[in-house]
């Protein structure tokens, strides 16, 4: 509030990250600029397209997936989260969609880029929060039915950064879906 009040929040919303240029706001910018900044976006502008590509794909599964989060009677939210991922629903079609650029990709990596890029942290952690105990409904059982995705998230979980990052989940529980191993059970 304290941010806000003081007109320092550009359209008055968190996550903001700022520079010595100035204050930098809105998810898929940070995304891109933090990713810029790591040296996760391609510079072949073709790849980048690719990784953008990627992005806006997972980007309207969300919009399948948020109306959700309105359904106030607990027994009707479970039951349209889990019709989304039934067979030829949205969100099935969405992971059989990203099983396939795994399967596709000849290094492993979503966008179908050389090296590890923002495409792939964005589906590693948009896709296996899903599954961490957040939302009504969805359990690890739903996505072991995609094992190129179960593929992906041991490459992904594997990595020393994103490994040590989330090696200690007692303040953050959900997180234990981006520790290697999650879904072997």
């Amino acid at each position: 509030m304290e941010l806000k009040q003081q007109d320092e929040l550009p359209w008055g919303l968190l996550p903001i990250i700022r520079t010595s240029q100035g204050t930098v706001a809105e998810s898929a910018a940070l995304l891109r600029y933090t990713g810029a900044l790591a040296g996760l976006e391609p510079e072949d502008l073709f790849l980048r397209a690719k990784v953008d590509e990627t992005l806006d794909l997972m980007r309207g599964w969300w919009g399948v997936f948020t109306p959700t989060f309105s359904i106030d009677k607990i027994e009707e939210k479970i039951s349209a989260r889990q019709k989304l991922f039934e067979e030829g629903e949205p969100m099935d079609m969405a992971m059989k969609q990203l099983s396939k650029m795994c399967s596709e990709s000849k290094l492993g990596w979503i966008a179908g880029t050389q090296s590890m890029s923002i495409a792939d942290v964005k589906a590693f952690t948009d896709t296996f929060m899903l599954f961490s105990g957040q939302f009504d409904g969805l359990d690890p059982s739903i996505i072991r039915k995609y094992p190129e995705l179960l593929i992906f998230h041991e490459k992904i979980s594997n990595i020393p950064e994103i490994k040590l990052y989330y090696s200690d989940i007692e303040d953050r529980k959900e997180h234990w879906v981006f520790q290697p191993g999650a879904f072997n059970n």
